[in-house]
């Protein structure tokens, strides 16, 4: 498939807004991107890709598509200003939200509303691969900052911890019966 990936003038997928204001004031453009396209960043863990920013979609929608290797993933967090869905693509994840965890494959489907508790970890043998939605737009720019953190390596802990507090990311510990 070539890529036909029509977007904003001067951007790519995670850049700034362009182009001329349409309905509601944001020019939106259509985005069709061939597999492995987008917008790369690698954060420590995982390399995301930003397949359509909230720049691309008037702030209404993100989606990031990232391969973890067995034993990665994402800790228990909350957000408070945005819903996130995940779709497993390939490999297997355990996804928890609240106190349910479940083991999934290619196809499972996670809805995850502001406020409610959830992690995912890939598992099994080989990496696997999830698509994240983001509604509304806005915690992609978490990804494009902490791959500029760790451009050098590891960014250190406090920068970590402002960045995730800055971008709605709280994380939750686990209550002792739950910890691995």
């Amino acid at each position: 498939m070539a890529d036909t990936h029509r977007e904003q003038p001067g951007t790519e997928p995670g850049g700034q807004p362009g182009g001329q204001p349409g309905r509601g004031g944001v020019h939106r453009e259509p985005v069709i991107l061939a597999p492995g396209h987008g917008g790369r960043r690698h954060v420590p863990g995982s390399p995301y890709v930003v397949k359509l920013a909230g720049a691309q979609s008037g702030g209404s929608i993100a989606v990031l598509e990232s391969t973890f290797e067995p034993g990665q993933g994402a800790p228990l967090h909350l957000h408070r200003g945005h819903d996130e869905t995940f779709y497993v693509v390939s490999g297997a994840f355990r996804l928890r939200c609240d106190e349910h965890t479940t083991e999934a494959g290619p196809g499972a489907f996670l809805h995850v509303p502001r406020t409610h508790p959830h992690s995912f970890t890939a598992i099994g043998d080989t990496p696997a691969t999830i698509l994240v939605t983001l509604t509304p737009a806005g915690f992609e720019e978490f990804f494009i900052a902490a791959a500029a953190l760790a451009a050098d390596g590891r960014p250190d802990r406090q920068a970590m911890r402002t960045l995730l507090a800055r971008h709605d990311q709280e994380l939750v510990p686990d209550a002792p019966q739950d910890r691995r």
